[in-house]
């Protein structure tokens, strides 16, 4: 997939047009805060990105080594952790292979079902944690250190407004 910058973003008088033109109701100002916001948080992702990759991390596996952290004895069944990461299973598979020859995770045989295997961190997928979850914190710090507590309360209130529109959305495709 490409990685668009989007500079050229439209103005609101550009996106009114459009919307004169192809919409029945709609509002510019909604939509050039839609695309603020989704552009906002694409570079932050990317930015987020990049401190992952300096650990050799992707989201995901710093997900999945969280939820082994938290898991009784760093332990978690394939299922489990698909479950969690709200995943496939053959995502999962994909996931813990890659984990598994970077040596931050092992399988281990099910005790209750030959078959099966658990997910177990190991001893570098717990170093690798300890290492990164210092520089994690500082780095979300950094992002949203610019808001006030009032601002960052509102800002909740906000998101949960956002996710109410989009569990509408959802509902909506059903």
């Amino acid at each position: 997939m490409e990685n668009f910058t989007f500079n050229d973003r439209p103005d609101n008088q550009r996106i009114q047009l459009t919307i004169d033109q192809y919409a029945k109701q709609s509002d510019s100002i909604i939509a050039s805060l839609f695309l603020d916001f989704q552009w906002t948080y694409r570079e932050m992702q990317k930015a987020y990105d990049a401190v992952l990759e300096q650990y050799g991390l992707s989201e995901s596996k710093f997900i999945i080594l969280m939820f082994l952290e938290r898991a009784e004895k760093h332990s978690l069944m394939p299922s489990e952790l698909a479950e969690k990461l709200g995943a496939s299973r053959a995502t999962i598979t994909k996931l813990v292979n890659n984990m598994e020859r970077d040596q931050l995770i092992r399988k281990v045989p099910s005790a209750l079902d030959k078959r099966a295997v658990q997910v177990q961190m190991t001893e570098a997928g717990e170093k690798l944690l300890a290492k990164f979850l210092p520089r994690n914190f500082e780095v979300t710090k950094t992002l949203l250190d610019q808001l006030k507590q009032d601002e960052i309360e509102q800002f909740f209130y906000l998101l949960d407004k956002i996710k109410q529109g989009t569990a509408n959305l959802n509902k909506e495709m059903e």
